[in-house]
């Protein structure tokens, strides 16, 4: 079978055709993204998010929220230790003010049918005992299950700081696409604007309001002309 030369032609003029459009395509793509990036609004709403609260700032909140600072864990775990180190103490008092009074007779033996008394003592008063006691629990001083109980927390101090750092670079990725891609379909932003507030919302759950405290506090920055 003979194969026209039109066709390698063809082939061959379609296959450069393809590759100038695609580095006109390329050429002017690259430029835009380029010039977005260094818009001046861009730019801006970008600086911004820096006077948000820092992930270290959040990873403090939250551990303040659960009560699972390294600090706190801490003092737990040497007050556990020191639980059952010391021992339970007892105290006691007793008074009886009902009087007690005591006879004593000393005797000197003389013939097998005399004894001669020699001296007398007499004393009378009240009561009064005080006692101190103390034990230890041997048992747990081998295994103390409160120890445990505090190293659990470790557990819950990283799982704390896995979720919001999630959640916080979560955010911070919607927010810089929305900056950068400035949707002009208002279905598209507001769908990034209501998650960006869903997560906003679950920080602050976190983290005692620490977001809507900071944007509280750059309101009243910006008010006062500061900005």
């Amino acid at each position: 079978m003979l194969t026209s030369p039109n066709i390698y032609v063809n082939v061959s003029r379609l296959l450069r055709i393809s590759v100038v459009l695609f580095g006109i395509l390329f050429i002017q793509t690259t430029p835009t993204h380029a010039q977005n990036f260094n818009d001046p609004r861009i730019q801006k709403e970008l600086q911004a998010l820096k006077a948000e609260p820092t992930i270290q700032e959040v990873h403090r909140a939250a551990l303040r929220f659960y009560n699972a600072e390294p600090k706190t864990i801490e003092a737990m775990r040497s007050r556990a230790n020191w639980k059952y180190i010391l021992p339970d103490v007892n105290v006691r008092y007793r008074q009886s003010d009902n009087g007690v009074f005591i006879d004593k007779l000393d005797f000197l033996q003389g013939e097998p049918t005399q004894n001669y008394a020699i001296g007398k003592d007499q004393s009378e008063g009240d009561v009064k005992e005080f006692q101190i006691s103390g034990t230890w629990s041997l048992s747990r001083l081998m295994f103390n299950p409160e120890v445990l109980d505090v190293s659990s927390l470790a557990g819950l101090q990283e799982g704390v700081l896995k979720e919001v750092t999630r959640i916080y670079y979560t955010r911070r990725r919607l927010q810089i696409d929305l900056i950068i891609s400035n949707p002009r379909d208002p279905a598209t932003r507001l769908s990034k604007e209501l998650r960006i507030e869903q997560l906003t919302a679950t920080l602050d759950a976190l983290t005692q309001n620490l977001f809507s405290k900071s944007m509280a506090r750059q309101g009243r920055v910006s008010r006062g002309g500061e900005w």
